[in-house]
């Protein structure tokens, strides 16, 4: 089914990071996603949320990648560097680990979610969305964050 996807977090979860408040939950927007991302791309909502985000690892995943970026330091997580930045398995795992214990995901169906991405981006203001989303007051943070965590994997090699 294709579609867009949000994920929702705790309040105070991400160091110097805070979203746009659902409307009934006691939580926060942080991300914004699409399923497929064009006519001829065979991702659904499931492949993209289960397989690249729930299962995946932070080189399928840009969402997995920011998360990294910003809690690589309080956790400890360690990285290394493939064709870019990844975290080493275990802690892979425990990212996993920290994102079901911290967040939640939501999506509605939508036949041609391509179509709507950037108005839904530009609406919604999800502060760890890098594409479509420089005007954020918080993309700098989120970008030189990632950039800290690129250079830390690069500088630890495979």
């Amino acid at each position: 089914m294709p579609g867009i996807y949000a994920w929702w977090g705790r309040f105070g979860a991400l160091p110097g990071i805070s979203g746009p408040r659902h409307p009934t939950a006691p939580v926060q927007l942080l991300y914004v996603g699409i399923a497929p991302s064009g006519a001829t791309s065979a991702a659904t909502l499931r492949s993209r949320v289960v397989g690249d985000h729930i299962r995946g690892t932070t080189g399928s995943s840009t969402l997995r990648r920011s998360l990294a970026a910003l809690l690589t330091e309080q956790q400890g997580w360690k990285s290394r560097w493939t064709t870019r930045p990844v975290l080493v398995n275990k802690d892979e795992l425990a990212l996993s680990d920290w994102m079901a214990q911290t967040l939640h995901v939501s999506w509605a169906e939508h036949a041609e979610p391509w179509t709507v991405e950037s108005d839904v981006i530009a609406e919604l203001e999800p502060p760890l969305n890098q594409a479509e989303n420089k005007a954020h007051p918080l993309h700098g943070f989120v970008a030189d964050a990632r950039r800290r965590w690129r250079e830390a994997a690069k500088a630890a090699g495979r």
